[in-house]
């Protein structure tokens, strides 16, 4: 399933849950950016998988244009000793999902955001229970509703097939990519 059809179910919903194999993830991924970047005002990327760093320099790589971005690492903090700038806020790591909740909370008011984009929900289950990751999302996608934003989660499919149906029920969408 292409960008096409990912923008075509966000018309339709708010949450929506991008499940894609390990080979074509990357590449659903940067697609999937190069196509947002042009329909959405404010962006807000939630890396769980890559540093910021990363993902800034295969952007510009790629030719993506993130102006209208603003990223939230849960990778770097733990790494390396980061300091917030203009276009991105750390999160001391992918555990630290209550920290995580309330960036996300605030970047969305202050930033006007319309879009959430969040890269790889699967690396969640590194660091955290099941349960516990399900809440969260839970959590998340009923702020979404609330403020009337989109979501998308995009989710290794290897490592969530038992956990896909307990996903679905709180999310508007599930396609595969």
């Amino acid at each position: 399933m292409g960008k096409e059809n990912i923008l075509s179910c966000l018309k339709k919903n708010q949450n929506v849950v991008v499940v894609s194999n390990s080979q074509n993830h990357e590449q659903t991924m940067i697609d999937l950016h190069k196509a947002m970047s042009k329909k959405f005002k404010r962006i807000c990327m939630v890396t769980i998988h890559k540093a910021f760093s990363i993902l800034i320099k295969k952007f510009q790589e790629e030719g993506i244009d993130y102006s209208n971005y603003y990223f939230i690492d849960c990778i770097s903090e733990g790494l390396t000793k980061v300091k917030d700038s203009k276009q991105c806020i750390y999160v001391p790591s992918p555990a630290a999902m209550t920290k995580l909740s309330i960036t996300i909370e605030e970047v969305r008011k202050t930033h006007g955001i319309d879009l959430m984009i969040f890269d790889n929900i699967s690396s969640l289950l590194i660091y955290n229970d099941k349960i516990a990751v399900l809440q969260f999302l839970n959590f998340i996608m009923t702020k979404t509703r609330q403020t009337n934003t989109k979501a998308i989660y995009s989710i290794l499919q290897k490592d969530m097939k038992e956990s896909m149906e307990d996903i679905s029920l709180f999310a508007d969408a599930v396609i595969e990519s």
